[in-house]
Parts: C-alpha cells; structure tokens; sequence
C-alpha cells in the first residue's frame, strides 16, 4: 500500500526544467560579469602601480634635492654657533643639526611621495573615466 503511494506521488512530479537557451543566456550573462570585473580589476592593479612608481621617482627626487642643501645648511650653522653661548640649549641643536634636518627630509620626502600617490590616482581615475 504504502508503495503504491509512493508510485503515485513518483508519477504526478513532474518538475519545471529550465530551456536550455534560458539557462545558456543567464551562463553567458554571468561569465561577462566576471569578465567586466577581472578587466577592471587589471585596470585598478595597472592605476596603482603606475601612482606607486610616480610616488616613489617623486619622493626620491625632492629627498634628494633637499639633501643638496646639507652642505649650505652646515656652513649656516657654523656660522650661527659662532655668536651662541656655548652653554646655551640652542648650541645643543646646533651640533645636532644634521639629525633635524634628515627628519625635516625625510618627511618632506614622505608627504611629497603621498600627495603625489593620491594626486596621480585621481588624475589616473579621471583620464580613464572620460575615455570610456
């Protein structure tokens, strides 16, 4: 008895299958999505890289350019120690000028290398925005 029931409830399923050119739309439909997203993924990796290199000739160029001035810095800082008090704290940072002034290049090196980064992205994004 209990068979027959399950015969019978076998027999009147009869699920809905989708078309096959239904389900070939949505496949090819969802493979262009991934497509879209690995091609702009690429684009975001290329926009990076290309910011992160500009940053870092940046960076490097103004570190080096400041680094340029050590030797005028040191001649106007013995010059400045001569009319200090030799127990003066400003006769202190006079003899330790040169850690004060790799500081100031390297953060001047450091913000010129960010701005530059943050800079190029968006001039990147803008370029790449109006060509599509």
């Amino acid at each position: 008895m209990e068979e027959n029931k399950l015969k019978s409830l076998f027999s009147d399923f009869n699920p809905e299958l989708s078309s096959d050119f239904r389900f070939m739309n949505n496949l090819r439909r969802n493979l262009e999505s991934v497509e879209i997203i690995k091609l702009h993924s690429a684009e975001l990796r290329a926009r990076h890289k290309k910011a992160l290199i500009l940053a870092a000739i940046v960076g490097f160029v103004v570190g080096f350019l400041f680094s340029l001035s050590l030797p005028y810095l040191n001649h106007a800082v013995s010059n400045w120690q001569l009319y200090i008090p030799s127990d003066s704290i400003l006769n202190t940072l006079a003899n330790n000028y040169l850690i004060i002034a790799w500081l100031v290049i390297g953060g001047t090196s450091v913000t010129a290398a960010i701005n530059t980064y943050e800079l190029s992205l968006s001039l990147f994004k803008t370029k790449d925005m109006s060509s599509q």
